[in-house]
């Protein structure tokens, strides 16, 4: 029975690393598309990503996550005070038909 044969890395990862020459590519960065080697290629929800461009990606979702947090917050807290206002009112009536 034959041996099956080593697997090659993705053809778009052959090469050197776009930041050190001297290394093998090991991944591809799916935002700028150059080839980075194992210490340059971090995966961020399964998608390989350069250190520059991952450091723009976390500066972007930092800002859209703080108005969006400040968003359902502030909703949830609207929610509550409602809710809150409705089960006094709720409670007081009970209380006075128990009397």
């Amino acid at each position: 029975m034959d041996e099956p044969a080593e697997a090659s890395p993705p053809r778009s990862t052959r090469g050197s690393c776009a930041h050190h020459p001297d290394r093998p590519g090991h991944a591809l960065c799916m935002s700028c598309r150059k080839v980075v080697c194992q210490e340059c290629a971090t995966e961020w929800d399964g998608i390989n990503y350069c250190a520059a461009c991952l450091a723009a990606r976390r500066r972007t979702m930092g800002r859209d996550s703080s108005v969006l947090g400040f968003v359902l917050v502030t909703a949830v807290s609207v929610v509550l005070v409602l809710l809150t206002a409705r089960l006094m009112v709720w409670a007081g009536v009970l209380a006075m038909e128990l009397r």
